[in-house]
């Protein structure tokens, strides 16, 4: 076996003449021992020495040393040869092997293809494609250099739309009830402006200083325009980005969870609901609901609580069932059994735009001052914050685009699928707002909760949001959870405590689901959790970190000048001044 490894480093080296010319003819295929992911984090396995390796050492594109392994060919070995040293999550997958770009054909990458298909609805697609090789089905023998995934213009439209929508649909009317509805109007138009300028930036600088043929992430360029300091922000706020999901998506699927139990609860107990099935309620005046059957408010009483109430308590008792339940789900051996509903992303916003267009019809206009909503509230800058993370996708856009069949109309496109989300945040927040029958101060951050647990529309939103998000929480967690345990890889790599056990992994659930059950108990505010998820990793994705890639390349070329310094420097500090204006609202 080593003399045969020798002939085929002689044949890589031009040497051998004597050796078959089928053999030469084919060329050997390189692979690098490094996986990226779509949110930031390299996973890198180290390549043991040998002595049929030593001198196929070389730099790649990022100053880290490689090596050409000389089994990685198109030559067939006559027995099946094993990767060693790879790293795997315990779920099964391996998180340290090689890119889907990169790497020999094997059943469980194609399995995991087929589970997910061409459905523009992920943020966990480039995650999952590129990790599940298993050492196991990895055969020389069955090498087939695989195709790369493209879609058309349409799809990538759509996966750009359904992956920026999220639970900042449910808070929209709320942002604008914060800034005034002109003043809402033009700050979501400007915000989104503003997001498209600086994901349009990434995807330029992306072109201009990537490299054909290689996997090019945005921590790629912070390393290699702007430094190590640059590439571990970004890393560190794709995982507060994740981290901020995570809470918020605890929050709503604990409100779901207790008003469908609650509503089946009290149609199994026959219970006397004094309350109307049509009522609009306002939380925020306790002990009062509001019926809209009559011309009149009038005020409802409240029942009084009972034995259920306490045992099944919206702030106390149903987070920590939920975290039960969902402890369970994310140790199941492989999350790609829910990426087969994310279907259901598509489904929920449409029927949204159904469920507040309907209710808008049955009320109809009640905007009692309309010269009042021209002016600017002082806490316009809530909703800035919230835009912040409402357009957030610029972690993901170059992998988003990267699978563009036509990549010159990927501006077109981008501009298109910011206009689509702008369309519909301001759609269902607008025709919300002035369609809403009480007072706009009444307006939750979860529109759901201005609405009786009988309303029959309200109840299906509930129901297919509990189903989603029940099938999403565990996904963006499984990504979470990788990104946290292969920095720690990454830092810990000559030592066992990077490596990754079941242990350590459920250990890390276990955070997980207390860090977002303490947020469900104590602070149940999405509105005011996306505001500061997104003032922050707003201020490092969208404001900083393009803008500084843009004078870091502008710089190289020898093409900047003043005012385009100026600026990009101008656009930093508006990210940062809605940061700190995040600290001086109250909700």
């Amino acid at each position: 076996m080593r003399d045969l490894i020798r002939n085929y480093k002689k044949i890589l080296a031009g040497g051998n003449k004597d050796s078959d010319s089928d053999g030469e003819s084919q060329p050997l295929v390189s692979s690098s021992y490094s996986s990226t992911s779509s949110f930031g984090t390299i996973f890198s396995a180290p390549t043991p020495t040998t002595e049929s390796d030593e001198d196929n050492e070389k730099v790649n594109d990022f100053g880290q040393i490689s090596k050409t392994h000389p089994l990685n060919s198109r030559f067939s070995l006559p027995h099946r040869q094993k990767h060693p040293n790879n790293y795997f999550d315990p779920s099964g997958i391996e998180i340290g092997a090689y890119s889907s770009q990169q790497f020999l054909y094997s059943p469980s990458y194609d399995k995991i293809a087929d589970c997910i298909g061409d459905n523009p609805v992920t943020k966990t697609r480039d995650v999952l494609l590129k990790a599940p090789v298993s050492p196991d089905d990895f055969d020389y023998m069955d090498y087939v250099e695989p195709k790369k995934h493209t879609h058309n213009s349409l799809v990538t439209i759509f996966a750009i739309w359904n992956t920026t929508m999220g639970s900042s649909l449910l808070a929209m009317s709320w942002g604008i009830q914060m800034a005034g509805l002109l003043p809402g109007i033009i700050i979501n138009i400007v915000v989104a402006a503003l997001c498209h300028y600086t994901c349009y930036m990434l995807l330029s600088i992306s072109n201009k200083h990537g490299l054909p043929g290689k996997t090019i992430e945005v921590h790629h360029l912070c390393k290699d325009l702007l430094g190590r300091w640059a590439e571990m922000l970004a890393k560190i706020f794709s995982i507060v980005v994740l981290l901020g999901a995570d809470i918020v998506y605890m929050i709503l699927m604990s409100n779901f969870l207790y008003n469908s139990v609650y509503f089946l609860y009290s149609s199994l107990s026959e219970m006397n609901i004094t309350t109307d099935a049509a009522a609009v309620l306002c939380p925020k005046e306790v002990n009062a609901t509001y019926s809209i059957n009559s011309t009149n408010l009038s005020v409802v009483p409240v029942q009084t609580e009972s034995l259920f109430d306490n045992l099944w308590n919206l702030y106390s008792t149903v987070p920590i069932y939920l975290s039960v339940i969902m402890f369970g789900v994310l140790n199941f051996k492989s999350p790609t059994f829910f990426t087969k509903f994310n279907s259901l992303g598509t489904i929920s916003v449409l029927y949204l735009i159904v469920f507040v267009a309907v209710k808008a019809y049955n009320w109809g206009i009640n905007i009692p001052n309309w010269d009042m909503e021209m002016y600017i509230k002082p806490t316009f800058t809530a909703l800035s914050g919230m835009l912040s993370l409402s357009y957030f996708i610029h972690n993901i856009i170059i992998s988003i685009m990267r699978n563009n069949k036509n990549q010159e109309h990927n501006g077109r496109d981008l501009t298109i699928s910011f206009g689509l989300v702008t369309f519909t945040y301001l759609f269902i927040g607008v025709l919300f707002y002035i369609s809403f029958p009480l007072a706009k101060s009444c307006i939750e951050d979860n529109i759901l909760n201005n609405f009786s647990k009988h309303d029959t529309l309200t109840i299906i939103a509930r129901v297919l949001l509990l189903f989603q998000l029940f099938t999403v929480f565990p996904l963006i967690s499984f990504m979470l959870r990788n990104d946290v345990l292969g920095n720690i890889n990454q830092v810990f790599k000559k030592s066992r405590f990077g490596d990754f056990t079941y242990g350590r992994v459920m250990f890390l659930n276990c955070i997980l689901l207390f860090i977002c059950v303490m947020f469900a108990c104590f602070l149940p505010k999405i509105g005011t959790l996306i505001r500061y998820t997104g003032a922050m990793s707003g201020l490092v994705y969208i404001f900083m970190l393009p803008n500084l890639l843009k004078i870091a390349s502008l710089r190289k070329d020898n093409e900047l000048t003043t005012p385009k310094a100026f600026w990009h420097i101008l656009i930093i500090i508006a990210g940062t001044l809605n940061l700190l204006s995040q600290f001086f609202i109250e909700d």
